[in-house]
């Protein structure tokens, strides 16, 4: 029996392979840290799962349920990555949903491996994808499970690059694949719309709702590459590595570590 996951609760050698979430793609997923057993940023977490979830039409269980199951996998000492992923549920053959169906929800528990402290330090280089993010209109910016965009997209990224910017079907900036992009002019801080895909984080929503505790404003803003390109300075981030600086994008550099440090101060502080 495997440890390292449990599928409603339980631990399960095994899914059903009738399941939605493998069939189609249909359902959702968060990532984030345990640390000593405690989920971090666990409200934003929560509060995204469910509005994606709710986007689907697939109900999610009760907070408490799945702070048990939380609970129940991790241990009260270490680091760990989490991982939700709450489907639809089991159906036979067909896109139809039955009118009776009961979700899914896998709690995937892996291995914490931090950067290298050089990373935060020196900052990292990206490149542009040329595969762009998959409109999914109306759904917006919901992490569903059907990530194939981003899988084709970090297949080819270059093996020098720690990460490639993806652009929507206008051209303009969306997301890396695995990060978001936060982009510092002055002191306000701009992060790209999302309206037709893409994925909005916890961590861009806590800096959303608290950039002026660091003394900085935030909006959400439609970005060309030319746009990005003029940035004072650029930083990626996710739940999993906090915020890093971009040192490069193609051939244009930027030399500066402090938006980066103010936004993990930050991360820090919000529990």
């Amino acid at each position: 029996m495997n440890d390292n996951f449990l599928i409603n609760g339980q631990l399960s050698s095994g899914l059903n392979p009738f399941d939605r979430g493998l069939a189609f793609g249909d359902g959702v997923f968060r990532t984030f840290m345990v640390l000593h057993g405690k989920p971090q940023h666990w409200s934003y977490h929560e509060e995204i799962l469910r509005h994606d979830a709710n986007a689907l039409g697939i109900t999610i269980p009760p907070s408490k349920i799945l702070e048990n199951d939380i609970e129940q996998l991790f241990p009260t000492e270490g680091t760990f990555i989490a991982k939700w992923i709450i489907t639809r549920g089991y159906s036979e053959r067909g896109y139809r949903i039955p009118k009776i169906i009961m979700p899914n929800r896998i709690l995937l528990k892996s291995d914490y491996h931090p950067l290298a402290l050089s990373v935060y330090e020196d900052g990292v280089t990206l490149e542009v994808s040329t595969i762009p993010v998959a409109s999914h209109l109306p759904l917006g910016p919901i992490k569903h499970l059907n990530r194939l965009d981003n899988v084709m997209a970090k297949e080819g990224l270059s093996a020098s690059m720690f990460d490639a910017i993806m652009l929507d079907d206008a051209g303009n900036v969306n997301e890396c694949i695995s990060h978001n992009i936060v982009a510092r002019y002055g002191s306000t801080l701009h992060l790209p719309q999302q309206k037709k895909g893409g994925v909005s984080g916890a961590s861009q929503q806590i800096i959303l709702r608290h950039a002026k505790e660091i003394g900085y404003t935030c909006v959400p803003t439609t970005m060309s590459l030319a746009t990005l390109f003029q940035a004072d300075e650029i930083v990626i981030t996710n739940a999993i590595n906090g915020a890093i600086p971009v040192k490069q994008i193609q051939r244009k550099p930027w030399n500066s570590t402090k938006l980066a440090y103010d936004i993990n101060t930050l991360f820090k502080k919000i529990k």
